[in-house]
């Protein structure tokens, strides 16, 4: 079974499994390392590691694509890529795009409908229409090759500065599927009950990013099939580091130096 094959199944089986998030192949192998099946690069973990902020203009599709192959050459199981809006502005640029994902091995990439990151605070989103073209470019293009990518699609619109809209969330992601979407995804829903409206008026498998006062055995419940760590596990381990400098000449200000792993451990990991 090769890695677009093992991704498959996982979503196609009734059980819902963790995909964390890498950001550079250390973190991708420490993932492998800890015994989870599939990895998500975080395209805000890539941007950040290399001094950008979240889906910068300034930073070079070059530099997205050589993070992602780095990443999927460093572990022998399944990686999707976040491909933001496809990092394009045409379809045949989306569709090469997905075809390049998957020639350097991704076993899947999502697309979202964001179609400007010029504000970080308030993008601007495609019309439901021109997303599932785009949608539709991505899938035609990867599935043509192997049928067992998987293609997620994505709406953030509930993280931009629009009114909170779970029948626009809705429409989106229905939209999607039948626009030949694997995996429906939509960051930014606030509450169990929502998810599960969401859950109920798809046929494919839907992945979440838990918000507080979630748990996975809740999400399990509702028939949840995947749950993404996004960009918190960057930005988890930079809370800590930014934590330690703060503290450093507090009285117990070294005690961190006895609390990371240690150098046999990462080298464990690393080989």
């Amino acid at each position: 079974m090769n890695t677009c094959q093992a991704f498959r199944a996982l979503h196609e089986r009734n059980e819902l499994f963790v995909m964390p998030n890498a950001w550079c192949e250390g973190s991708a192998r420490l993932i492998q390392q800890m015994g989870y099946a599939s990895i998500g690069t975080t395209s805000a973990g890539i941007a950040y590691a290399k001094g950008y902020r979240d889906s910068s203009p300034s930073m070079d599709n070059e530099d997205r694509f050589a993070a992602i192959d780095r990443i999927v050459r460093a572990v022998d199981i399944p990686v999707t890529a976040d491909l933001e809006n496809g990092l394009a502005k045409t379809l045949e640029q989306v569709e090469e795009h997905f075809r390049r994902a998957l020639s350097i091995g991704c076993a899947g990439a999502s697309i979202e409908d964001i179609s400007d990151y010029s504000d970080p605070n308030t993008p601007l989103y495609f019309p439901i229409a021109e997303a599932c073209d785009r949608v539709r470019a991505a899938s035609g293009a990867v599935h043509a090759l192997d049928a067992d990518f998987i293609v997620t699609a994505r709406t953030d619109y509930l993280l931009g500065a629009n009114e909170y809209s779970l029948n626009e969330v809705v429409a989106r992601l229905v939209a999607f599927e039948e626009a030949g979407a694997d995996c429906l995804f939509a960051p930014g829903v606030r509450s169990i009950e929502d998810l599960e409206v969401i859950r109920r008026s798809l046929t494919k498998p839907l992945s979440v990013i838990p918000v507080s006062g979630m748990t996975i055995d809740r999400l399990r419940t509702i028939g949840i099939r995947r749950i993404s760590l996004g960009s918190s596990l960057f930005r988890a381990a930079y809370r800590q580091i930014s934590t330690v400098l703060l503290q450093l000449e507090n009285p117990d200000g070294l005690d961190f130096l006895k609390s990371g792993l240690s150098l046999s451990q990462l080298d464990d990991v690393m080989r």
